[in-house]
């Protein structure tokens, strides 16, 4: 394994709160997201939303270029097993017919991966190549995945921690080939909170910054996030149990038609405030009315900051380039070494006793790691200097 390059990051990070983090959002606030936008409301919006996965080949050159141009982040609505299924075997959405995914899903996985992943490398691929790595990008991972653990399933549904292997496995491509990237996780709503902590526990929860509603039924007015029924996620228990914010969706329904219904409850104020009190830090309409943007630029001012934001909110100066030498800035005895991937997982931590310590000390030390990006942080004495690393083989 060797080190072919370091790149320096744009920023340094006094206690900055995690990795995944790497400055995603700017600033802390609630964020507007729309899935095309143009004219004053791409003034307005953080986010552009697009669904990957419908070409067998990346089709989303447009939507990535258009993000890039125009300083908005990229939020993938990351659905490709089910569209790679619906080409392959003809599967179809649960709510929309059969053979479906709720039958044959299972199976399609266990005897498709490898074809799953190299679909996965040429959507990341096409979307680093496109936008690239400067800023961060999202994935919302696989509405309805739970759907692939089912006992309804034709085989057998695949037991929780097999589903977290085969989401491990996604991740690790994604970032192997747009190493920019963060994730969010799909929730379904109607399944109870005993189930959620067992699901998101068996798919590592910290390997993700958000958890997300897909399907655009998520229900702004209510504390349930759609399934009014006792013992089913509500914004708050979601929130306080993960602690990751949540990103909503509105504006399509079944089949991923366009629903209008959805827009007037999200921009309603006493309902945002709730839910961003709740977690919520984000909403994307998938079929805005023509007020959008007028609604978006009046309720900025009324709404309030989120409970937490998943950037480090104490980032306040810019990086000090380095080279890959000893550091000697740092002013502490004693300290902290850290390999962390882009997911905000802690690869390989370890303690030293001198303020003069190589950014490569990692090193020799029996650590493997895939090829991609990684964030290499030094800490001590309330001062964090950090660096991206890049692995190439």
């Amino acid at each position: 394994m060797k080190l072919k390059s370091l790149i320096a990051l744009t920023m340094f990070l006094f206690l900055a709160q995690a990795a995944s983090a790497d400055n995603f959002f700017t600033e802390c606030r609630f964020h507007w997201g729309a899935g095309n936008a143009s004219g004053t409301l791409l003034d307005q919006i953080d986010y552009m939303t697009g669904w990957a996965g419908s070409g067998e080949d990346f089709n989303m050159s447009s939507l990535f270029s258009s993000c890039k141009t125009n300083n908005k982040t990229p939020v993938i609505i990351s659905y490709i097993i089910a569209f790679t299924a619906r080409r392959d075997w003809g599967l179809q959405d649960c709510n929309v017919g059969t053979p479906s995914l709720c039958q044959q899903g299972a199976n399609y996985i266990r005897d498709s991966l490898p074809r799953i992943l190299r679909q996965y490398a040429k959507y990341a691929t096409g979307a680093e190549q496109y936008f690239g790595s400067a800023n961060k990008m999202i994935w919302c991972m696989e509405p309805d995945y739970e759907q692939y653990s089912e006992g309804g399933q034709t085989g057998g549904g695949l037991t929780a921690a097999q589903c977290g292997t085969v989401m491990g496995q996604i991740l690790d491509t994604i970032l192997a080939h747009a190493p920019n990237s963060v994730f969010s996780m799909d929730i379904s709503p109607w399944k109870t909170e005993t189930f959620q902590t067992t699901w998101y526990a068996a798919l590592n929860i910290k390997r993700f910054s958000f958890i997300n509603t897909s399907g655009g039924q998520s229900t702004p007015g209510s504390t349930f996030i759609s399934n009014n029924q006792t013992g089913c996620p509500t914004w708050k228990w979601v929130f306080q149990t993960f602690g990751t914010p949540i990103i909503a969706d509105a504006g399509y329904g079944t089949g991923g038609a366009a629903d209008a219904t959805g827009y007037a409850p999200w921009v309603n104020l006493a309902n945002l405030t709730a839910r961003i009190n709740d977690g919520c830090i984000a909403v994307c309409q998938d079929d805005p009315a023509s007020t959008y943007a007028t609604d978006i630029s009046t309720l900025r001012s009324e709404i309030p900051t989120p409970p937490k934001c998943p950037t480090g909110t104490n980032a306040i100066i810019p990086f000090e380039t380095r080279a890959p030498a000893a550091v000697n800035g740092m002013t502490p005895s004693n300290g902290t070494l850290e390999i962390i991937d882009l997911s905000g997982r802690t690869l390989y931590s370890k303690e030293f006793t001198s303020n003069n310590l190589s950014w490569d000390a990692w090193k020799g030390n029996g650590l493997r790691m895939r090829p991609g990006a990684y964030i290499v942080r030094l800490q001590g004495n309330n001062q964090s200097i950090q660096k991206k690393v890049l692995i190439n083989e």
